[in-house]
């Protein structure tokens, strides 16, 4: 009789339960929650839809259809029903509701939804516990960085923070490459209007996250405007051992260092950044941005000038012949023993050499040296000047 007492209690127990079940939210959430499970998500929302008019205020019904709308794509759904029907306060501490609040910022943000992107990202902003550390909290703020670009950096600095004190290399790598872009934009914008002082401390913010080139480049860049040549070649160098090949940055830094020869009053320096200059820009006469650098600073070291000159095509008889008419101007005490002309057709072979000694009579006076060799008149011609054997100027009739 006690057995049967006890089974005949089990059953009644059962019976209560599931009448219970049946008569109350849970069991709208648990069948909604077997239909997700198994991708059935129009009849989770149909079940749900139902449990809400049943149970209006049941916060965690509200939760679970908005999940599913957001599930079925219903968007505009989710947002409306977690705004009408939601309260938050019950659920304050409730990560699952944060990083669902994140999850429908995101959705929106997707479709071009900024107000309700932002309305839900700041949901999740008053609602996270700023001193946890977990991975859902590193890929939340990557989430809501890019909802709110004014925040974004603040945001991803949080979230690199959390991911170094995870130690996690994956996730750290996967911030960085969302902040270092930002770093440097933000420092070219300071730059732009002569914050410096504030562009650097970006700068030096970027340079946490890694070694990187263009930080480098930019820092440079920076000090190089600052007048401080010695830090600006410090960065140069470093940027062209992680990129030796990137010839914007030779070019960058052969004109800091031109801007540098012309300002500085020791020929010694002077002669330094010169010869740097020509180690940057070897082989530059094919590349007109080198070339150039490379013809203004022939001026800054040199010991003589090229002055009135002039390169033209005479015609003596039927033939064209080119010629240059030039002075030559010393500007110190280095003696002047010879000059020398060559002239080059477009394809750089040479059509005549004249070489001659200087004599005082030459000096300042006008020299005129004809090649020997006639010319077709439509083809490029270069003629190039030395003095002491050193390149000094060059011609083109183009």
């Amino acid at each position: 009789m006690k057995k049967d007492a006890l089974i005949f209690g089990f059953l009644l127990f059962v019976l209560g339960g599931s009448v219970f079940l049946l008569n109350t939210p849970s069991r709208y959430l648990l069948e909604s929650n077997a239909y997700l499970t198994n991708g059935k998500v129009a009849r989770a929302v149909t079940l749900l839809e139902s449990g809400l008019k049943k149970y209006p205020d049941n916060s965690k019904i509200v939760y679970s259809l908005a999940k599913a709308y957001l599930l079925l794509g219903e968007t505009e759904q989710a947002n409306k029903t977690m705004l009408t029907k939601y309260k938050t306060e019950k659920f304050k501490t409730s990560k699952t509701l944060q990083d669902f609040f994140v999850e429908l910022s995101e959705a929106n943000h997707r479709l071009g939804n900024n107000k309700y992107a932002r309305l839900f990202g700041e949901k999740y902003l008053s609602n996270e516990n700023p001193n946890e550390v977990s991975k859902r909290v590193v890929k939340n703020y990557i989430c809501i960085g890019q909802v709110f670009p004014e925040r974004s950096v603040e945001l991803w600095e949080r979230a690199y923070n959390v991911a170094s004190a995870l130690k996690n290399s994956e996730l750290k790598e996967s911030v960085k490459a969302l902040l270092m872009p930002k770093y440097l934009q933000l420092a070219q914008d300071l730059k732009s209007i002569k914050s410096f002082d504030e562009a650097l401390n970006i700068l030096q913010k970027a340079k946490i996250l890694g070694k990187n080139a263009e930080v480098n480049y930019q820092e440079a860049l920076i000090y190089s405007e600052l007048g401080k040549i010695n830090l600006s070649q410090k960065n140069f160098e470093e940027a062209l051992q992680i990129e030796p090949d990137n010839d914007n940055y030779k070019i960058a830094y052969a004109n800091a260092l031109k801007n540098a020869a012309i300002k500085t009053h020791e020929q010694d320096k002077r002669t330094e950044y010169l010869s740097k200059i020509k180690l940057l820009l070897v082989d530059g006469q094919e590349d007109p941005r080198k070339a150039s650098i490379l013809n203004k600073i022939m001026y800054l070291n040199a010991k003589y000038k090229i002055t009135n000159d002039n390169f033209k095509l005479t015609m003596v008889g039927d033939f064209f012949y080119p010629s240059i008419v030039f002075k030559i101007k010393p500007v110190s005490d280095i003696s002047l023993k010879k000059y020398k002309v060559i002239f080059f057709d477009g394809s750089k072979s040479e059509l005549d050499t004249y070489e001659a000694p200087v004599t005082e009579g030459d000096l300042e006076q006008t020299i005129e040296v004809t090649c020997r060799n006639p010319v077709d008149t439509g083809n490029l011609i270069n003629a190039k000047i030395f003095l002491n054997d050193e390149f000094v100027k060059e011609y083109s009739n183009k």
